[in-house]
């Protein structure tokens, strides 16, 4: 359950990226922010996977906290410091 809402919660991140890319860019300009957000999370999620593979043991904790949704965690935790710093600039409007 818990990787699901946080499958969720990158899906609306995705959109956010987009949406704020198109505004205030250009459409070719979000297609590759999304991309970018997409593969920074494949990559992160491979290496908080092998991380959390050296503490938390095979079967995780519990039926719901799972290897995968401490990997998930670590992951979400990581990509947030990150992108509040990449995506901290203020937006600026189009000039016309």
């Amino acid at each position: 359950m818990i990787e699901v809402i946080v499958f969720y919660i990158h899906v609306v991140f995705f959109v956010y990226v987009f949406t704020r890319n198109f505004v205030e860019e250009s459409l070719q300009s979000a297609i590759l922010s999304t991309i970018f957000v997409v593969i920074i999370f494949s990559v992160g999620w491979t290496l908080s996977a092998f991380i959390i593979a050296a503490i938390i043991p095979p079967e995780g904790l519990s039926k719901i906290l799972t290897r995968a949704a401490f990997s998930l965690g670590l992951l979400s935790i990581l990509e947030f410091i990150f992108y509040k710093f990449f995506y901290s600039k203020k937006l600026v409007p189009k000039p016309v």
